[in-house]
């Protein structure tokens, strides 16, 4: 059935169970329009709603729509968007130097099925490895931290929708699971719980997966995006992850212009706020990375409250899930102007 307007707000057939949506909706219509399909019947268990719409505008519109009537907040978890960010990491991680130095003589131990399970066998090989991560910090935290993203990413999304085998070669993690337990010998303190080991401790993929609190991202004291992702042409590395989610190329140059004029905006209001001050003696010290992007995440929850009609909800809508990564674009500025 295709319906124009006629029926959008008024039809009720019980075993109704999928919508297409083909134009825009919004306020109290999408509310009234996607709940055509929440009646329910006998053997019907779930329903769905598939957005054609321009630009998939309808999923902010629909959340903006239950937030504002129902008091309800839609979850802004985005495979797919995680998708796009877990392409660019293991691009990056193929492409760094721990890999190409060390993958190929990890290989010739893990293709033996004799020496695989032996941790005599890789004592050499970490010897190595323990050599090259101390002679070479900055690099490899910035491995590091690109190794526990795509593991928190990969732990996030792998039950939730369909991935190609690559992602999850046991070989390539295995390697990367090695790198980490080294990295952390060298490195972590005792608190901190790292995504990488708990992908690993045999538990379902979303036990561990705390999405929404900054507090909960543990991340290591490192600048996470550090020369690493791809350039999209702006002068910070969130913006390699805004290009890469979106997938139209036309598009893109100018998005990230504005982006750009916006993080520049931003960091200067931070720079000229008394706890923005504050923060930036804290970069300048050894107070502890958590500690940083906690504060951090305070100033932009204040801009964005005080900001938000001027600036736009898109920026905010792209760039929440990544306050982390804003903060080390910020740091990386103040550590280059010491």
């Amino acid at each position: 059935m295709i319906v124009v307007a006629k029926l959008q707000t008024g039809f009720d057939e019980k075993k109704l169970h999928t919508l297409f949506l083909d134009k825009e909706i919004k306020r109290i219509s999408a509310i009234q329009t996607i709940s055509r399909v929440n009646r329910t019947t006998k053997y019907k268990n779930d329903c769905k709603i598939v957005d054609f719409s321009y630009n998939n505008v309808n999923v902010q519109n629909i959340k903006d729509a239950f937030e504002h009537f129902s008091d309800v907040v839609v979850s802004d978890f985005d495979s797919f968007g995680d998708k796009k960010v877990l392409d660019v990491l293991l691009t990056e991680l193929r492409r760094s130097d721990t890999y190409d130095k060390f993958f190929a003589v990890f290989m010739g131990i893990y293709k033996d099925a004799a020496k695989r399970d032996e941790p005599e066998s890789y004592l050499d090989f970490e010897s190595s490895l323990k050599k090259y991560i101390d002679a070479n910090p900055q690099r490899t935290a910035d491995t590091k931290a690109k190794a526990s993203q795509y593991f928190t990413i990969l732990n996030r999304i792998k039950y939730v929708i369909e991935l190609d085998a690559k992602y999850s070669e046991p070989s390539f993690l295995f390697f990367w699971r090695k790198f980490n337990t080294l990295y952390n010998m060298l490195h972590r303190s005792e608190d901190i719980k790292d995504r990488i080991e708990v992908y690993f401790d045999n538990q379902i993929g979303m036990v561990e997966v705390v999405a929404a609190e900054p507090k909960k991202k543990k991340r290591k004291p490192i600048e996470v995006a550090e020369g690493a992702l791809p350039d999209p042409g702006g002068q910070f590395d969130i913006l390699a992850i805004i290009a890469a989610r979106n997938e139209q190329e036309a598009k893109t140059g100018i998005l990230i212009k504005d982006f750009e004029a916006k993080i520049v905006d931003f960091f200067r209001y931070v720079r000229e706020s008394s706890e923005g001050e504050r923060l930036i003696v804290k970069i300048n010290s050894h107070v502890s990375e958590n500690e940083i992007y906690d504060d951090f995440a305070k100033i932009y929850r204040r801009y964005k409250a005080l900001h938000r009609q001027s600036v736009g909800d898109y920026f905010f809508k792209e760039t929440e899930d990544l306050i982390d990564k804003l903060c080390d674009d910020f740091e990386a500025n103040i550590r280059n102007e010491a």
